[in-house]
């Protein structure tokens, strides 16, 4: 496999476009009528079993459209974990850093689909392995890589963010927490790229547009709150603008934020504009929603590029 040029580098043969620190599962899904009340024995319309995960999703989102990725991250040495390792090698992703931990059991998430409307209610079991480390990582595992993608704020994440910021690379936030504890990370994110609900719990009584200014106040070149149906905002360079969302039949909603974010990452390092950017990564998260579980119905560059061509907003 040839390396990949992009405007912001020209990796090795071997060097990742993009590095992701973060969350891996295994999505357990099933798609019902409605969502079930207390105590009703209701029947499944699909059953399915999927990798998922903030950072697993989004850089196999951006895998898929041309991008070299790795994730850096601990599985356990469960059924789970080797489910979760033939999936990320079944989608080329560079697992030289997927560190597993003996005893103990990897990230599991249950989901249910309510199928008129495609939205899901999530039930997660937390892994009982350790986070990765600060002094398990090394500046050298940065490397060529031009886009750094976290989930959170850990000691690990503040070291590789910092020597992501040192190279000159992108560092790419989908926050898993809230601002107060991602705040120290702050310091070092390029683009932030946020959920609506998110923003609203940091800043309940502004309006989304106004988080992501203050998010460009605080260093950001570009901020976004992702807003599902209804779109994103985006701010950056002294303006802030609203991108609306593409219309597909939606089946399964699982995944489209980690899809946009991939997306948005691999538009990065092509060196487009925001405008084309945020476009390009909303073509995405929508094509993602048309299947069940958080990567099914990821689309390659060439789809994209025929879906944005026959769409109209």
């Amino acid at each position: 496999m040839k390396a990949r040029r992009t405007k912001l580098g020209e990796p090795s043969n071997d060097a990742p476009d993009i590095i992701g620190i973060g969350v891996c599962t295994v999505d357990y899904l099933v798609i019902v009528p409605r969502l079930p009340q207390r105590n009703e024995n209701m029947r499944a319309r699909t059953f399915a079993r999927e990798l998922g995960g903030l950072a697993s999703i989004a850089l196999i989102a951006a895998a898929r459209l041309g991008a070299r990725a790795k994730l850096v991250t601990r599985i356990g040495d469960d059924e789970a974990g080797a489910y979760i390792r033939g999936a990320l090698l079944a989608e080329g992703i560079d697992i030289s850093q997927l560190l597993v931990e003996a005893g103990s059991e990897s990230h599991v998430s249950v989901i249910v689909v309510d199928e008129p409307s495609g939205d899901r209610s999530i039930m997660t079991r937390p892994p009982t392995s350790q986070p990765v480390g600060a002094q398990e990582l090394r500046r050298a595992d940065i490397g060529d890589a031009r886009v750094l993608f976290v989930d959170k704020c850990n000691e690990a994440t503040l070291q590789v963010a910092k020597w992501a910021r040192e190279v000159g690379s992108h560092v790419v936030l989908d926050p898993s927490q809230p601002y107060a504890e991602v705040k120290p990370l702050l310091e070092h994110v390029t683009v932030p790229i946020v959920p609506e609900a998110w923003a609203r719990a940091w800043m309940p009584d502004r309006p989304v547009s106004a988080v992501a200014e203050r998010l460009c106040q605080e260093g950001a070149e570009i901020a976004i709150v992702t807003l599902g149906e209804r779109g994103a905002v985006a701010s950056w360079g002294g303006q802030t603008q609203t991108f609306p969302a593409f219309a597909v039949d939606v089946v399964d909603t699982t995944g489209a934020g980690d899809a946009y974010h991939g997306a948005f990452m691999y538009a990065l390092l092509q060196g487009w504009d925001v405008p084309r950017m945020a476009t390009f990564a909303a073509a995405v998260g929508a094509l993602n929603c048309r299947a069940l579980g958080g990567r099914s119905a990821l689309p390659g560059l060439d789809e994209v590029e025929r879906f944005l061509a026959q769409s109209v907003r």
